[in-house]
C-alpha cells in the first residue's frame, strides 16, 4: 500500500496505476482503497487586483472633463460660447457671420474717418491706413469664437472655466504702424510749421520802415501722434487737436523800436562834403543807402554799409580827381613827345574819405553834417628834361573794337572817352583805374545822352557808348599781360564787341568790359617796371577804335585758351511792353532787341622768361534778353 507521502507527491493517478500493478485479477481494492467518484471540478475565480480598480476610477475622472472640454463643439456647434463678451456687451450665443455683419454697421463710421485733425481754420481727414492703423473686424470674432475651443487641453479647460466662472470680456485691439503715424503728421508739417520771422528794419529812400517781428509755429509729431492713438482706441469719429509750439523770434519788436530811434536821427539831416571850392551835398535819402541794419547778438543794429560807402567815394573820387596830372605824350617815329603840358591835379584820399565819412555817419544828426574832404595835391613829375628816362621805346600791346553802325550819340561818346584816355602815362607799380581817368561824364567833358544798359533794360543815359572804350582799353591791358583787379563783363550779348574781340586770334566773344560810375570800373597795374603811355585813335572811315600801350615790353609771352562756350539759352520768344506815359498813346518803339545768353571762358596764359606759366580764367555770362518795345501810354 502506497504511503502518505507516495499519495501527496503524486496523486491519485499515479496511485491507481500503481494499486493496479500490485493487485491480482479479481481481487477487489479494499475500501479505503476504492476511488472516490469524482467531483466536478469548480474553478476559482481570480481577484481583481486594487490598483485595475484605482486605474479605473481616475480615467473616468480624467475623461469626464476631457469629454466636457471637447463637446463645447457638439454642443454649440456654430455658436460663441457663453461667457464671452465684447468691451463688456456679452456676444454668447451669436453667430459668426451674424456678429460680423453686426460689428461692421456698428463702426462703419468710424472705419470712414477715424479723427479729425484741426489747426486753427486748417483740418486734415486722414484715414486709417494713412494713419497706420489696422482696424481688424473678423480678427475680433475669430477671437471670441475661438475662447474655448483653440489651443491645448490645459489651455481649453482654463478657458471654459473662465468662461462658467466669471466670463471673459475681449478689448478690440488696434495694430498700429507709429511710423506711418509719424509719417502723415511730417507730410502736413509744412502747412502748418512756420519760422519766427525777427523784426526788421528797411532805411528805403530816408523813410525808417519797420517790419514788427512774427513768432513761428513747430509740430509736436510725438505728442500729436499719441493723441491720435488715443483718439482711435475710442472706435468712434474723434476731432483731435495739433499739438504746436511756439518759437520766439530772436529779435523782437522792443528791438525794433530802438533800432527805428536810432535811424531816425541818423537820418534826419544831409550830410556837405567840401574839398576847395566844390561842394557835395548827400540828402538823406542818399544816407539811407549807405547805412545798413544788422542783426547783432539778438539785436538790431544800424551800422555804416562799408561796401556801399566804398563805391560811393569811388564815385566821388570820380567827380573830384583830375584824373593824371602828368603831361600828355604821343609816341611816334620811336620816340616821345609831349602834345598837353602837365597841369597840378588833386586826388581824394579815398581810404582817410571812407573812414571819415562813416564816422559822420554815425552821429546824431544837427541841422547840418558838414566834412572837408581829405585831398593830396599831385604835381607833374614828368618834364621834356626827363622824357628818355620813361622806358618807352615800343609797342608792348594794343587793343582795337569796331563801332560799325552806332548811331551818332555813341559815336560821339567814344570820341569823347577816347580822347579822354588819348596821351595818359602810368607809373611803374601803378593802379589805373579807368572811371577816375574818365572823369564825370556830363557835357562839359563831351558826352551827350544815349542809350545804355543800366540795370536790366536799355534806358537813355548820360555817356552811351562809353563801354566801347574801356572794351578796348581792357583788351590792351589783356594782350600786354598786365594784372586785371577789376573787370566786369556786360550781362548782356552786344554784337560790336565781337569784331577784333580775340586780338591776334581774331573776332570772338568774351573779352568786353563794362563800366558804371560809381559802381563798375575797370583797373589794370602797370607792372613792366618802366613807364606806360596810352595812346588812342580813331578810324572814322572804318569805324575802329584802337588803344595802344607803349613803353618797354617785358619778357612774356601771353595767349589764350578758348573761348569755351556752355549753358546756351534761347532768346525769350515773348517781347516785354514798358510802359511809357511821356509819350503819345499809341506810340511804339522797340528799344532792344532779343538776343541768347551763354556763358563763356576765356583763359589767359602768360609764360615768363623763366618758362613760368601763370593760367587765368576771364568768365562772362551773357543772360538771355527779348524784344523790348516801349509803348506810350500819355
Amino acid at each position: 500500500m502506497p504511503s502518505n507521502r507516495y499519495y501527496q507527491e503524486y496523486g491519485p493517478i499515479y496511485r491507481r496505476r500503481a494499486a493496479q500493478r500490485e493487485s491480482l485479477p479479481g481481487d477487489e481494492p479494499p475500501p479505503e482503497e476504492r476511488p472516490r467518484p469524482r467531483r466536478p471540478l469548480r474553478r476559482r475565480r481570480r481577484r481583481v487586483p486594487v490598483w485595475v480598480w484605482l486605474a479605473l476610477v481616475m480615467l473616468l475622472i480624467v475623461a469626464a472633463p476631457v469629454s466636457a472640454v471637447y463637446a463645447v463643439d457638439l454642443i454649440y456647434p456654430n455658436t460663441i460660447l457663453p461667457g464671452v463678451s465684447l468691451n463688456g456687451e456679452p456676444l454668447g450665443g451669436r453667430g459668426r457671420a451674424e456678429l460680423m455683419i453686426e460689428l461692421r454697421q456698428r463702426y462703419r463710421a468710424f472705419e470712414q474717418q477715424p479723427v479729425t485733425l484741426t489747426f486753427r481754420d486748417r483740418v486734415w481727414q486722414p484715414t486709417l491706413p494713412e494713419l497706420g492703423v489696422t482696424f481688424d473686424v473678423e480678427r475680433w470674432v475669430n477671437e471670441a469664437f475661438a475662447l474655448g475651443r483653440s489651443g491645448d487641453l490645459l489651455t481649453r479647460a482654463r478657458d471654459l472655466w473662465l468662461l462658467w466662472r466669471e466670463g471673459i470680456n475681449l478689448t478690440p485691439r488696434l495694430a498700429v504702424d507709429l511710423s506711418q503715424t509719424q509719417r502723415y503728421l511730417l507730410g502736413i508739417a509744412p502747412q502748418i510749421e512756420q519760422l519766427p520771422a525777427d523784426a526788421v528794419l528797411s532805411l528805403a529812400d530816408a523813410r525808417v520802415i519797420g517790419q514788427p517781428s512774427r513768432p513761428g509755429t513747430q509740430l509736436l509729431v510725438d505728442a500729436t501722434a499719441n493723441d491720435l492713438l488715443l483718439a482711435v482706441q475710442q472706435l468712434r469719429p474723434q476731432t483731435v487737436p495739433v499739438r504746436t509750439r511756439q518759437l520766439a523770434p530772436a529779435i523782437d519788436d522792443t528791438d525794433l523800436v530802438v533800432a527805428q530811434q536810432m535811424a531816425v536821427q541818423l537820418l534826419r539831416s544831409p550830410i556837405e562834403l567840401v574839398v576847395e571850392d566844390q561842394r557835395i551835398v548827400w540828402p538823406p535819402e542818399r544816407l539811407a543807402e549807405l547805412l545798413q541794419v544788422t542783426p547783432v547778438d539778438g539785436r538790431l543794429e544800424v551800422q555804416v554799409a562799408t561796401e556801399r560807402l566804398t563805391r560811393a567815394v569811388e564815385g566821388l573820387a570820380q567827380s573830384i580827381d583830375t584824373g593824371t596830372a602828368e603831361p600828355r605824350l604821343r609816341f611816334s617815329d620811336g620816340r616821345v613827345r609831349i602834345v598837353a603840358e602837365g597841369q597840378p591835379g588833386r586826388r581824394l584820399r579815398q581810404a582817410d574819405a571812407i573812414a571819415a565819412i562813416a564816422e559822420l555817419l554815425m552821429q546824431p544828426a544837427p541841422i547840418t553834417r558838414t566834412l572837408a574832404l581829405p585831398v593830396d595835391r599831385i604835381e607833374p613829375q614828368i618834364t621834356a628834361a626827363n622824357l628818355d628816362s620813361l622806358g618807352i621805346v615800343e609797342l608792348v600791346a594794343e587793343g582795337r573794337s569796331s563801332f560799325a553802325g552806332s548811331a551818332p550819340y555813341r559815336i560821339t561818346n567814344i570820341r569823347a572817352g577816347a580822347a579822354r584816355m588819348n596821351g595818359v602815362l602810368i607809373a611803374p607799380g601803378e593802379e589805373f583805374s579807368f572811371n577816375r581817368q574818365l572823369g564825370e561824364v556830363n557835357a562839359e567833358n563831351g558826352f551827350v545822352e544815349g542809350y545804355a544798359i543800366i540795370g536790366n533794360r536799355t534806358q537813355l543815359e548820360w555817356g552811351g557808348g562809353v563801354c566801347q572804350v574801356s572794351t578796348t582799353v581792357f583788351r590792351a591791358a589783356f594782350w600786354a599781360g598786365l594784372p586785371i583787379t577789376e573787370r566786369h563783363a556786360h550781362s548782356f550779348y552786344i554784337s560790336w564787341y565781337d569784331r577784333f574781340g580775340l586780338g591776334p586770334n581774331g573776332d570772338g566773344q568774351g573779352l568786353d568790359a563794362a563800366i558804371f560810375t560809381g559802381v563798375q570800373d575797370l583797373k589794370f597795374v602797370n607792372d613792366t617796371g618802366r613807364w606806360l603811355l596810352m595812346q588812342t585813335s580813331i578810324d572814322e572811315q572804318a569805324q575802329v577804335l584802337v588803344v595802344q600801350l607803349y613803353g618797354t615790353r617785358p619778357s612774356r609771352e601771353v595767349r589764350i585758351e578758348g573761348p569755351i562756350i556752355a549753358n546756351e539759352v534761347r532768346a525769350p520768344s515773348q517781347p516785354v511792353y514798358v510802359d511809357d506815359p511821356s509819350l503819345p498813346r499809341g506810340t511804339l518803339r522797340q528799344t532792344d532787341v532779343a538776343r541768347s545768353g551763354r556763358d563763356i571762358s576765356i583763359y589767359r596764359i602768360i609764360t615768363d622768361a623763366n618758362g613760368q606759366t601763370r593760367r587765368e580764367l576771364f568768365f562772362t555770362r551773357f543772360r538771355p534778353w527779348p524784344n523790348i518795345f516801349v509803348r506810350g501810354t500819355g
